[in-house]
């Protein structure tokens, strides 16, 4: 989907000495196109067509998993050791207040990697910031789990997978998420 930007470009003005003050003019208007699936495929490493994505399937955790309803949700893979994973945790949190409207709603799930229980309830018991939600049992099962839903092996956490509210999988990214990424996010949302 194009989306054409108006981009007013001003025209600065200089009067230096002994050379004549430069003649006011108008700032001229350029249309710019931008390409919105570019910046889904630049922000997702796996972003396949809504007939070929795969459902959501988690892989077995310690509790139950949190049913899933009819909205779109963002699966966030993290653990208390990772520095990336926790500095963007308020990003996402705000991100799901910012993008959710009654039409629209965005759950947000953290699911834990750490190697043990135990260690994730220490962390969890010293820091009231760390997110609720499950942890996966085995975090050798990660890599498969992944590459059934269509990202390669080797990829490191934080990883996100944003489900739409039928339950498919639309977008994997890997890495940390910053604040020029809201813009993909707000797109594959309102993509359905």
């Amino acid at each position: 989907m194009l989306r054409a930007v108006a981009v007013v470009v001003p025209v600065l003005l200089c009067a230096c000495p002994g050379e004549p003050a430069a003649v006011p003019t108008r700032g001229r208007v350029e249309v710019v196109a931008v390409d919105q699936g570019a910046a889904l495929d630049a922000f997702c490493e796996v972003r396949p067509a809504v007939e070929e994505a795969p459902f959501l399937s988690l892989p077995p955790m310690d509790g139950p998993a949190p049913a899933r309803g009819p909205s779109w949700t963002w699966v966030s893979l993290w653990a208390t050791w990772c520095g990336p994973c926790l500095e963007e945790l308020p990003l996402l949190r705000s991100w799901q207040v910012e993008l959710s409207t009654p039409a629209r709603p965005l759950d947000l799930l953290f699911v834990s990697v750490d190697a043990d229980a135990a260690s994730l309830a220490r962390a969890r018991a010293g820091n009231a910031a760390l997110p609720p939600g499950p942890r996966v049992q085995d975090p050798a099962q990660v890599e498969p789990w992944l590459g059934s839903m269509g990202l390669e092996g080797g990829a490191s956490i934080p990883i996100h997978l944003l489900v739409d509210p039928r339950g498919k999988v639309r977008c994997i990214r890997v890495g940390a998420v910053s604040a020029p990424d809201r813009t993909a996010v707000a797109a594959l949302l309102a993509s359905g």
